[in-house]
């Protein structure tokens, strides 16, 4: 029944094509399993919890608002590469600069927008939007195949498609977990999970990357004890300490400006110091 009145309603299954246009095919799951198993998958994707998740940290960055009828079910070019920008990749969110130094180029992979970077699982309130990032690592046919909860399998057709980062709006159609997948040069992609969910989950950040993940996100630094430990900088001079070393009467010893026949008056580097002791 729940399919029948997303069908009529003109909503329709498909979380690409949001018109299931002439591109959509429905497959088993039976049938996409075997497919499956006789491809090469690129990257298997971390454990999900079988519970459908709700919290805001979990949340896809999600709109309510439809994206322009020209950009649904079309892979729009992307180019949001800025280093600030975080990517889910071999078991950890790192920055986009250190993912593409160690990303080799030649497997496909999907990611969906979250608000502490692209992920491979993400939450959506029913009948929002959300976008989708995906790499084509050869000029090839490409296909997005998605695993309804229901048990069956829509393939959506983009033709041939150029090497390189595309994305893509995502419906969120129907309750349940939804798993998705991309087909590029005879790989599939790791799989990006979504659960549809009825309640609506606050669009609030979570904090982002941790002070420890900024500092290892920097090759020349370490996280030691609690504290960011970088080789090769030296810390900023104390101006005070210069500036008593400039007096060639004082010596800054143990955090104070010590100067020779000076005893509670001003030194002439602007310190107040005590005597050094006679040598």
């Amino acid at each position: 029944m729940l399919v029948a009145v997303f069908l009529t309603s003109g909503l329709a299954l498909g979380g690409y094509d949001h018109n299931l246009g002439a591109g959509a095919v429905n497959m088993s799951l039976q049938n996409f399993t075997s497919l499956l198993q006789s491809s090469v998958a690129a990257e298997t994707s971390p454990e999900v919890s079988q519970a459908a998740g709700s919290s805001a940290v979990e949340s896809a960055v999600y709109t309510t608002q439809a994206p322009p009828e020209t950009d649904v079910g079309e892979l729009l070019p992307f180019d949001d590469t800025s280093p600030s920008s975080y990517v889910y990749y071999s078991g950890s969110y790192m920055p986009w600069g250190r993912f593409s130094a160690i990303f080799p180029e030649d497997v496909p992979l999907m990611w969906i927008r979250r608000h502490n970077g692209w992920s491979w699982y993400a939450t959506m309130p029913l009948g929002t939007w959300s976008e989708m990032l995906m790499f084509i690592p050869d000029a090839s046919p490409v296909y997005i195949y998605e695993i309804y909860p229901q048990g069956f399998v829509w393939r959506y057709d983009f033709g041939y498609v150029d090497p390189g980062f595309y994305r893509i709006w995502y419906y969120a159609d129907i309750p349940g977990r939804h798993e998705c997948l991309l087909y590029s040069g005879g790989m599939f992609s790791n799989r990006v999970v979504v659960d549809v969910v009825y309640q609506w989950i606050p669009p609030e950040p979570s904090p982002g990357p941790s002070p420890k993940e900024v500092c290892e996100s920097n090759p020349q630094c370490s996280w030691v004890n609690g504290k960011c430990l970088c080789r090769g900088l030296i810390p900023p001079e104390d101006p005070e300490k210069q500036q008593c070393e400039q007096n060639p009467m004082c010596q800054w010893v143990n955090g104070k400006c010590l100067c020779r026949g000076l005893i509670g008056t001003e030194a002439d580097g602007g310190m107040m110091g005590s005597a050094l002791p006679e040598q």
